[in-house]
């Protein structure tokens, strides 16, 4: 059966979800295809190449609508904020996917359409060129960096938490009574200051 470039790139996706990033070798690829190490080279020329087209497949995932989101067509505030869901579900679906989108995603494929879109969408509300791109880059820096915390912390090495003096630490103390009970809620209510940020500019 001959190999196709979509046949590497899946396979390839499968092997980080399994091994993660730094365990993600071609020499590991080759052998889960069942193929001799040149053979991947007519399909990626370089381990750079793979982990680009790797990143690419996981944004693909933001074009699929968040269950119970799938007819969000509200205003650029909504559809920013469903976007900002549908890329962190997209990235923390796949072992280390953050970090293989912060780092080596290429501006080509499903990359070019998310920025196209957010551009448009921005643009449409009344931004600036400028502006819009510099609100894209913050949202996605905000999703990107929140997820790259969730997938850093070991289960097995999560500190008991810090209990704060009221006396001494007043709003650490406040902050841990009243902040978030999961990472969905932190999530979500960061999104929320960062996009009221913008309505009120």
């Amino acid at each position: 059966m001959a190999l196709h470039r979509e046949d590497v790139v899946r396979a390839a996706v499968g092997l980080l979800d399994e091994v993660g990033l730094d365990r993600l070798t071609t020499r590991a690829l080759t052998t889960r295809l069942g193929v001799q190490p040149g053979a991947l080279y007519w399909h990626v020329r370089s381990k750079s190449e793979l982990l680009s087209a790797i990143a690419d497949e996981i944004l693909r995932e933001v074009f699929v609508p968040e269950p119970g989101r799938e007819d969000v067509n509200g205003d650029w505030a909504e559809q920013t904020g469903a976007f900002a869901h549908r890329l962190r579900r997209a990235l923390l679906a796949h072992r280390d996917g953050a970090r293989v989108v912060v780092g080596h995603l290429a501006l080509s494929g499903a990359a070019v359409e998310v920025a196209e879109q957010g551009l448009a969408l921005m643009r449409a509300a009344g931004l600036t060129l400028s502006e819009a791109a510099y609100f894209g880059d913050t949202v996605t820096s905000y999703v990107t960096g929140f997820v790259l915390q969730e997938q850093a912390v070991s289960p097995a090495a999560v500190a008991p938490p810090v209990r704060f003096e009221p006396t001494l630490h007043p709003n650490l103390w406040e902050w841990q009574a009243n902040r978030p009970a999961s990472r969905d809620q932190a999530f979500a209510s960061g999104l929320a200051l960062i996009i009221r940020g913008l309505r009120l500019s």
